[in-house]
């Protein structure tokens, strides 16, 4: 068999070699040849559907001289071919007319001899798939007569609604089936790897449910629709006889290559969401691809035209998209460009040669099968790698959440140690108090809740700056928890930075205390504990004395529950501020006050109605005491019910009960009238009023008091407000706008309790202040106490330096009036003189002291 191989390929050679070299238009076939090429020995005419007998009679053929084939791309005529064979003997074997281009729809045969009619044999490509006589090929198969010998003429009409390529051989029928042999093992590992991709990719589409693998098994169904026409293989296996049916399904394929290309670009790069211009580019070429496949019903030949410049718009398009994606980041973009690149390269081929721009061969035949297996192949590795970059961005997604979920368990446990800790100590607040004051008093243990409040840390805040403020408090508290670490029986609040005192609110700290593990009283003890701390700040350079009120409560003595320890350990600070001692027990008194507090605040308001509260004049005296200069107006209240309840009292009750604005239109509308009663009785003195905090941050208290002197009449130098130091120590802002709107009136300011203080040298001179009043503490002491009379005097000299009058309270002996006459005190007011009085005695006191 090697042998005969051997042979029959040396004979090919020969018969090639002779084909090439013999001259004229005549080729001789001889039965033990293979094949023979008959591009170079034809001659061919273009016409409109003549019929044979008038083909015969033309005499102008184009004559064809070399082996390429024979192309003249797109055309709506039929070619004719003729050629002239030398058959020496009659043929023993079957031998066939090839015409190794698919897409050619209509071919008919004529053998003649001598150019006489009629035709001794005739046969078309329709007769011959329908009679199924033809060997099988993938290429137009016309079978010659076996007996056929001599001299003849071969006469070729040809016709297709897309390229019309008419390439000529004679192959026997032996190697024509060992050539369609090879052929289907070619095409069958084609169609396989494609098969293959569309089970795979359509197994994704089904368990993942991602688009882009459904638009690419479309893509790939249509590529194979498309091979299958150009290729011959659906004429051969699928719709064999039914050549016209190509016309169709070419154009057709081609448009739904280009429209699921599109489709799948655009799921595959997510094109609508990273560009709007190219997403909107491949809808229009989508839509164009929907047009084409509507018209080719219409004109199929026209489609067939359209098929290819829309093919080549889409790869022009779609090698865009990619590069554009590369340039915006996508990774997987480069496997689309090189794909896409690929098929290109194929299709250009191809249709250059469709288009009768560059000679037909094996190459350009076949490139654009080839490209378009590359090209599958490549955009399954951009799937593969899409799965891996989705393996992956699910993972970093997974470790995004685990973070965040890290993150929002460390949010939650940070949300948690600020809920259990004050914000600007770091020390436990009142939450973590009340988790451990209620596991001791459920082990019925005795317990001690202690409350400390620093008044002087909210003064600050508000006269010296929030931040100074919170500096001192932290350094208070790092001393006073220092200060209960080393006592017996206070308890550990928080083990981890050992804290024993816990935060309620901003200027206030509290304790608890295991009363049993205590030798001795408890107040002594507490007191002892808390003392009163200095602490020194770089910004004030002197160590602050912070004063304190402290309140404690007892379980179960004085309460079985958290709630009602917190209520009575609360009002025994109340009781400490008021009653002015460091340290206070509660006891049952502190719930009568507390009570008696609560009955005064609903009685104010009536009170106020039914004009029970009095004003009181107290005289202010020259500076040798014998002349009546003014008087300083004071608050009482002689209650039917409660008796007499001290001014600074019910001032209290009115601030904290938000009844001050109430109480102080009250009070000054009563001032103005009782001015005017004085100056009706010929008492044409000044008289002072004080006003708290709560007056002097409103402006509108402001506006009315000024705008009641003016109603009544009163000189406005007649009128003095009094104002102390710490009310200035809050909104300072708002005070000094209060304070220059009184000044400009006319009215004069005095600084009352002048001294008490620790921060009124920094603003007298920012401040209109007409008075200092030198405080009863140091008047009081000043005739015995060395200190007290360095004071009072250093106060009295400061005054004449900034031109401001002194007024000295509580004058009550006549040594002390002779000191202050002997300094030069402008006004003097105390006991001495006379008490406060109702208007009417103080009339007739004053009318008295005038005659006397």
């Amino acid at each position: 068999m090697a042998k005969i191989h051997k042979w029959s390929a040396g004979f090919v050679v020969i018969s090639l070699l002779f084909a090439i070299t013999a001259s004229g238009k005549e080729l001789t076939i001889q039965d033990d040849a293979v094949r023979f090429s008959l591009n170079h020995h034809i001659e061919y005419f273009l016409d409109k559907d003549l019929p044979l007998d008038q083909i015969l009679q033309r005499e102008q053929w184009h004559k064809k001289h070399n082996d390429s084939v024979l192309n003249l791309g797109f055309t709506g005529q039929s070619v004719w071919l003729r050629t002239s064979l030398t058959i020496p003997e009659p043929l023993t074997r079957q031998w066939y007319l090839v015409i190794p281009y698919p897409l050619l729809e209509e071919v008919d045969l004529y053998i003649l001899r001598d150019k006489q009619q009629p035709a001794i044999y005739h046969t078309s490509r329709q007769e011959t798939e329908n009679q199924r006589e033809r060997a099988h090929s993938y290429q137009v198969a016309l079978p010659l007569p076996r007996d056929l010998n001599g001299q003849v003429e071969l006469f070729l009409r040809a016709r297709s609604a897309t390229s019309l390529q008419v390439p000529l051989e004679l192959w026997r029928e032996d190697h024509l089936l060992n050539r369609f042999s090879l052929e289907s093992l070619y095409w069958g590992a084609y169609f396989g790897v494609l098969f293959a991709l569309v089970v795979y990719n359509l197994f994704l589409f089904l368990s993942i449910r991602d688009s882009a693998y459904g638009y690419y098994v479309l893509y790939i169904g249509s590529i194979s629709l498309l091979m299958l026409c150009i290729s011959g293989v659906g004429s051969a296996w699928i719709w064999g006889g039914q050549p016209l049916l190509t016309r169709y399904a070419l154009p057709i394929s081609t448009a739904l290559v280009s429209l699921f290309a599109l489709m799948f670009a655009r799921s595959f790069l997510k094109w609508q969401e990273i560009s709007s211009r190219w997403d909107r580019s491949m809808k229009i070429a989508a839509v164009l691809a929907g047009l084409l496949i509507v018209y080719t019903w219409a004109s199929p030949i026209h489609g067939a035209l359209f098929a290819g410049l829309l093919g080549t718009l889409v790869i022009v398009l779609l090698i865009s998209v990619g590069l554009a994606g590369l340039r915006a980041g996508v990774t997987i973009a480069r496997y689309f460009v090189l794909a896409w690149t690929t098929f290109a390269l194929g299709t250009a081929l191809y249709l250059l040669n469709v288009f009768n721009f560059i000679p037909v061969n094996v190459v350009t035949n076949h490139a654009m099968q080839v490209g378009s297996a590359a090209e599958v192949l490549l955009l399954s590795f951009a799937l593969a790698h899409r799965i891996k970059d989705e393996r992956a961005r699910k993972l970093a997604a997974l470790r995004r959440q685990q973070l965040a979920e890290r993150q929002v368990r460390d949010l939650e446990m940070q949300s948690l140690e600020q809920a259990m800790h004050d914000s600007t100590t770091r020390l436990p607040n009142a939450s973590l108090l009340n988790q451990q004051l209620q596991t001791m008093m459920s082990q019925n243990k005795q317990v001690a809740l202690t409350l400390v409040h620093y008044p002087q840390i909210k003064d600050i805040a508000s006269s010296m700056g929030h931040r100074l403020a919170e500096e001192m408090f932290c350094q208070l508290m790092n001393k006073l928890n220092h200060t209960l670490a080393g006592q017996d029986g206070v308890i550990c609040l928080e083990s981890r930075q050992l804290a024993y005192i816990a935060i309620p609110e901003f200027g206030s700290a509290a304790f608890l205390i295991d009363v049993k593990q205590l030798e001795g009283p408890l107040e002594p003890l507490i007191n002892q504990m808390v003392g009163n701390h200095d602490i020194s700040v770089h910004s004030v350079r002197l160590p602050v004395f912070m004063n304190l009120h402290c309140g404690v409560a007892v379980a179960p003595e004085h309460g079985d529950s958290a709630e009602i320890l917190y209520q009575h350990a609360s009002a025994a600070q109340d009781r400490s501020e008021s009653s002015k001692v460091p340290v206070q027990v509660y006891n049952n008194e502190i719930s009568d006050f507390a009570r008696r507090r609560l009955n005064l605040v609903t009685a104010l308001p009536p009170a106020i109605e039914a004009g029970e509260l009095e004003l009181y004049l107290q005289p202010q005296m020259n500076s040798t005491g014998q002349e009546l200069v003014g008087a300083e107006i004071l608050l009482r209240w002689h209650s039917p019910n409660f008796g007499p309840v001290p001014a600074g009292e019910v001032i209290e009750i009115a601030e904290n009960a938000g009844l001050m604005d109430l109480l102080s239109r009250y009070i000054v509308n009563q001032a103005w009238k009782t001015m005017q009663t004085l100056r009706e009785r010929q008492l044409n003195i000044t008289c002072s009023i004080n006003l708290s905090v709560q007056n002097l941050t409103n402006s509108h208290f402001v506006s009315f008091a000024l705008a009641g002197i003016r109603e009544h009449g009163i000189p406005m130098n007649r009128v003095i407000f009094e104002v102390t130091e710490t009310s200035m120590m809050h909104n300072m802002d708002a005070v000094i706008g209060s304070l220059l709107q009184i000044a400009n009136s006319g009215c004069k300011i005095a600084l009352d309790d002048f001294g008490t203080g620790y921060s009124s040298l920094a603003y007298l001179s920012r401040l209109p202040i007409h008075e200092l009043k030198i405080d009863r503490c140091f008047i009081s002491q000043m005739a015995s106490n060395e200190n007290d009379l360095r004071i009072v005097q250093n106060t009295l000299k400061l005054a004449r330096t900034l031109n401001l009058e002194a007024v000295a309270e509580g004058v009550e002996d006549n040594n002390t009036r002779e000191l202050l006459t002997q300094l030069g005190c402008h006004r003097l007011q105390g006991y001495l003189f006379a008490r406060p009085m109702p208007l009417e005695k103080f009339c007739d006191w004053a009318t008295a002291q005038t005659t006397s």
